[in-house]
């Protein structure tokens, strides 16, 4: 019994040592087989570093093992091309390529050592258009020189963009040890059919988009190459490839239409493919993009994908944080024991997406909500209606782009798909520090392809959130002003004298400016309390630190309660205490017309004058003279500063409770005018070369958008930029129903903007809605 018992478990162990062996060999043998066919239990890491090879190709190699000897790609190119197209290609996408990249050209092409660039000058060969003689022989070259280094070959154009990451996952999906030839497969143009010698059924592929040949294909052709160009039938020699490989490996160019948006030919005019908005839905799916005409649009092309690659791994990133913090809650795990950035970074960013990741624990902490349809409306303008902004608009489309991605990535599957048409209104907010929550209700049109086919229009809601990601913090070396190291830095381009000079001119020109007299020009009617505290802040602003200023009140008398005796007899006091200053009064006649004060002033001044249009509430800083000299240019810049304008401090603080300094800019104080153009900076020549102001309009209002109209209308450049150096001082405004229709609701919006805020206005009728609400409830109690 023992005997029997104790051999039992030594057999068994003996047998399971054995399977396990059996099974580790066997997977060991799978692993180092996919090692060396770069199977997909690798993934294709960024190219890093080149070597030179003995035939003088130098072949990028790259950090996984499995990439290295996927594919070959010959591009074909120009001598005329090398510095620009051939030089832009090497230094983009062909680093992102799993395999190896050369460039061809005429026997006759020369190519500096420092522009690092992997040529093959084939010989016998030029570089005459169409390039039958330089497509073959390339084939011949790579396949006397490649053919059993790599499993696919290339030919591609130097004006193609081939997407490296998409490329290997393709050709790894498909069996490469069959003849295959792979690219977009084209028939001619309309014009063409019949004239091409293609049998019924054959076709080619397209070599703007590249063309693709599996070892077996290349292995095929190659030794008839020679025949094939003794017999050509075209001009195009995509075409005799095609017709080669049909006669020689017996395969055509795929029939499928998936090829269409992987090998994708962009067919507008001249140089205007890619140059536009590149966040298309063709853009992201293809592996290849054909044709990019200029060098400056492939490397933009390329910088926008690689953004959008780097978008990719931080979600990646996210959702290795949603793992470890998905395995930390089943281990059960402590998070009041945690310690340290990384559980906090963890944590935070480990959060699944959802709408509901912050929650608001009063009134002032709600985060509102953008609405946008045609427009965008927001809470916090002064006009809730706003235009679309290029990067909103960008933000959207991406976010559009994506749902359509998750929504049809089974879509072969079931066999249907759903394109996108409008949306037709959504919300958007952006919650910190967790990311921006988007609502939307998009028209879709759904699109079924098996069975009975059939296209329906749909409406559907999505609720999404975008998370954000780690925090990035970037170093940027600060430049050095030191004249020395610059013009040591500059001797291949300038010389020390010319430097010194052009700092010197440019110093003289800044002084020069920085001195220029600016006369102010304020229109005046009454209101002499006011006047009193302009010229207060004018005396501690301009006059006492010196200032190159000149002043001139344009000064109208009223009807009743006329203050022109006590307002003239102020200006004399000034003028007397700094007699050195030009401080001027000029009496108008007849009613107050402010465009009229305006073009009267201007008239008593050179045309090379600086004029400066001020309103007597308007309260100075010094730095807003800099800019007022600076942001105009005679003959071509004026200068309307967007003003802060104050609410009514009354309803923003309480009739009792004034703060001691009420120039304060916050959203609570105030508002910058936007819609203001009553302020500006300008030369005089400029104010007469676009017709001056309009005399013609009585009081107040619209004169100043007349003008702002003539500039708009000119070819004078308009700088418009908010101005904290500029504060409207808060005052009561009266319309006068007598105005014409136009100034008074002007005048009415004015008064209606001045008030409060939108969202104290919001504030202010919740807490009266509450009040009365609970007035009510007492009535209903008693």
């Amino acid at each position: 019994m023992f005997l029997r018992r104790s051999s039992v478990p030594g057999f068994r162990y003996v047998a399971v040592l054995l399977i396990g062996i059996a099974l580790g060999f066997t997977l060991a043998t799978w692993i180092l087989q996919h090692i060396g066919h770069g199977g997909p239990i690798f993934n294709a890491k960024r190219c890093t570093q080149a070597d030179t090879r003995e035939d003088g190709i130098t072949s990028t190699t790259v950090d996984s093992v499995s990439s290295r000897n996927l594919i070959f790609i010959g591009v074909m190119t120009a001598a005329k091309y090398l510095p620009t197209r051939a030089v832009a290609v090497n230094r983009t996408w062909a680093q992102t390529i799993p395999g190896q990249v050369a460039f061809f050209s005429s026997g006759a092409s020369e190519v500096p050592a420092e522009w690092n660039l992997p040529v093959v000058s084939l010989q016998g060969v030029d570089d005459s258009y169409p390039p039958q003689k330089k497509s073959f022989m390339m084939l011949k070259y790579i396949h006397d020189n490649y053919i059993d280094k790599y499993e696919w070959f290339m030919r591609a154009d130097d004006d193609v963009y081939i997407k490296g990451y998409k490329l290997e996952p393709f050709l790894r999906s498909i069996n490469g040890s069959q003849k295959l030839f792979l690219g977009q497969a084209g028939l001619g143009k309309a014009e063409e059919l019949g004239l091409l010698h293609l049998q019924h059924g054959d076709n080619f592929c397209m070599g703007g988009p590249g063309m693709v040949f599996s070892r077996e294909t290349l292995r095929s052709i190659a030794p008839h190459i020679s025949y094939c160009l003794k017999n050509l039938w075209s001009t195009h020699e995509d075409v005799e490839i095609g017709r080669c490989v049909r006669k020689f490996a017996g395969v055509d160019c795929t029939w499928s239409y998936e090829m269409q948006t992987l090998f994708y030919q962009n067919y507008s005019s001249g140089d205007l493919p890619f140059t536009g908005n590149l966040h298309r839905p063709e853009v992201w799916k293809a592996i290849t993009l054909h044709p990019i005409k200029r060098t400056p649009h492939m490397y933009r092309l390329h910088a926008y994908l690689e953004s959008q690659y780097m978008a990719r791994k931080r979600l990646q990133i996210l959702n290795y944080y949603r793992e470890i913090q998905d395995m930390k809650e089943l281990l059960h795990e402590d998070r009041t024991q945690s310690s340290g950035n990384f559980d906090h970074e963890t944590q935070q960013l480990g959060l699944h997406p959802s709408l509901m990741k912050f929650r608001a624990g009063s009134f002032e902490d709600v985060t509102p909500w953008k609405f946008f349809s045609r427009y965008l409306y927001l809470h916090n303008m002064d006009s809730p209606r706003q235009g679309f902004t290029k990067p909103i608009q960008a933000a959207v489309t991406d976010v559009v782009l994506q749902i359509m991605q998750l929504i049809n990535s089974n879509s072969k599957r079931v066999g249907r798909t759903i394109e996108f048409k409008e949306i037709m209104y959504g919300y958007s907010r952006v919650i910190p520090p967790y990311g921006v929550d988007y609502i939307l209700d998009l028209l879709l049109t759904y699109k079924k392809h098996q069975g009975s086919s059939r296209a329906l229009s749909v409406r559907r809601h999505t609720y999404l959130h975008q998370s954000f990601g780690r925090i990035e913090l970037i170093e940027d070396e600060l430049l050095t002003n030191d004249v020395e190291t610059q013009v040591e830095e500059s001797n291949s381009i300038v010389s020390q004298n010319a430097f010194t000079s052009l700092v010197s001119f440019q110093d003289n020109t800044f002084h020069k400016k920085s001195q220029e007299t600016i006369y102010f020009i304020m229109p005046l009617a009454g209101r002499l309390d006011t006047f009193l505290r302009f010229m207060k802040n004018f005396e501690k602003t301009c006059l006492i630190p010196g200032d190159s200023v000149k002043l001139l009140v344009v000064l109208f008398r009223l009807p009743e309660n006329d203050q022109s005796a006590e307002i003239e007899e102020s200006l004399m006091k000034y003028k007397k205490q700094y007699p050195s200053y030009d401080l001027r009064l000029l009496h108008g006649v007849g009613d107050f017309k402010r465009g009229l004060a305006l073009d009267l002033g201007a008239s008593q001044f050179p045309k090379s004058a600086l004029l400066f249009f001020v309103d007597v509430d308007m309260y100075l800083s010094p730095g807003f003279l800099s800019r007022c000299r600076l942001n105009t240019q005679l003959g071509s810049q004026v200068y309307f500063p967007s003003v802060f304008s104050q609410y009514n401090p009354d309803f923003v603080y309480g009739p009792q409770s004034h703060p001691s300094s009420q120039l304060v800019i916050s959203k609570e104080a105030g508002f910058f005018r936007n819609y203001g153009y009553g302020i500006v900076c300008l030369y005089n020549g400029d104010l007469q070369r676009v017709g001056g102001m309009d005399s013609s309009i009585v009081g107040w209002g619209f004169e100043d958008v007349d003008l702002y109209q003539k500039f708009v209308s000119s070819n004078i450049s308009i700088f418009r930029a908010p101005d904290p150096g500029l504060v409207h001082i808060y005052h009561s405004v009266e319309c006068d129903s007598s105005l014409e229709p136009k100034q008074y609701q002007m005048c009415l919006g004015t008064k209606g903007n001045t008030y409060g805020s939108n969202m104290q206005l919001a504030k202010q009728l919740q807490e009266l809605r509450s009040k009365l609400g609970g007035e009510t409830k007492e009535i209903e109690e008693e």
